[in-house]
């Protein structure tokens, strides 16, 4: 009987040596316990075909290249919302790609500024050109470069004109929009003062930007955030959580309340016979109060 000469080795103990001497069994009795056919190379550097290496990947074909391009191109996402704002352009305006290229045109000034504002006894009432004046804002305020050149002041002068036009609806979209703008700049301490010449415009502004700290600071007791991280209690009976109070800007302690010689050119449907301005029967807000003028505020105050 032939003995096989893999089973004679071990039985005796032995096993043969690799035929490469580059490569020496690492289970021979002569070799150190941690011996290493390459010692100064990790398993990862260890030389293509040593050890458990996955084999070198291929090459992708020149096409599948490309569709893996194209793929990344039209996924690809930025906080300027490019692609989402040519979508909401076009259904306002025939060339969506230049009027986005428009709102990127730093000049004059890379804020706006405030538009040149209509007299408060044309506005009064005046619905259809305070629509007219807001004319494609609601698109506007969902494309972030036009947002970034938004300004406070801007959307104070906007809050007043709805106001003063009649239409109240307008005024909790453009709270909302204010609350939501999270950057230092809008914070209601830095709405700059517009140095208003009209006295009764600048009474409701001033009266707004107080107006505003009240609403802010009810939303922030309510647990809402301007950074959409709201605090939300787990039950009724949870005490509401803490908050920093917001403040107002200091030029509208120095905004005095509208004269009666102020009214005398205004139509008699928004003068009293008290000789204060009425934007709205039976109004019932305080600040507005002060300064000789009737209206209500509940728009400010939605969530």
């Amino acid at each position: 009987m032939v003995k096989c000469p893999i089973s004679h080795h071990r039985h005796h103990g032995h096993v043969p040596k690799s035929k490469d001497p580059r490569y020496p069994s690492s289970v021979l009795p002569h070799h150190p316990k941690h011996y290493r056919p390459y010692p100064s190379l990790t398993r990862r550097q260890s030389p293509r075909g040593i050890g458990n290496m996955p084999p070198r990947r291929r090459k992708l074909p020149f096409r599948l290249r490309l569709l893996r391009l194209y793929y990344r191109i039209i996924h690809f996402r930025s906080p300027l919302k490019l692609r989402a704002s040519i979508v909401r352009l076009r259904h306002d305006h025939p060339r969506p790609w230049l009027c986005l290229l428009q709102l990127f045109n730093p000049f004059p000034t890379w804020l706006y500024p405030v538009p040149d504002p209509v007299p408060a006894k044309q506005m009064l009432g005046n619905v259809s050109l305070m629509m007219a004046r807001r004319n494609h804002i609601v698109t506007l305020r969902n494309i972030p470069v036009w947002r970034s050149r938004d300004t406070p002041l801007r959307s104070l002068y906007r809050l007043y004109e709805s106001m003063a036009s009649g239409e109240y609806a307008p005024m909790g979209q453009e709270t909302e929009y204010f609350w939501y703008q999270n950057r230092n700049r809008w914070d209601l301490h830095r709405i700059e003062d517009p140095n208003d010449p009209d006295p009764i415009r600048y009474a409701v502004l001033a009266c707004l930007a107080e107006e505003l700290v009240n609403a802010f600071n009810w939303r922030l007791g309510l647990g809402m955030r301007r950074d959409h991280k709201h605090v939300l209690r787990e039950a009724d009976e949870d005490p509401y959580p803490a908050y920093a109070p917001v403040i107002g800007p200091s030029w509208t302690k120095d905004v005095p309340p509208i004269s009666r010689e102020d009214l005398c050119a205004l139509p008699q449907g928004f003068v009293n016979n008290e000789g204060k301005l009425v934007l709205e029967e039976n109004g019932k807000s305080e600040v507005f109060a002060r300064r000789n003028i009737v209206t209500n505020v509940g728009w400010l105050y939605t969530i």
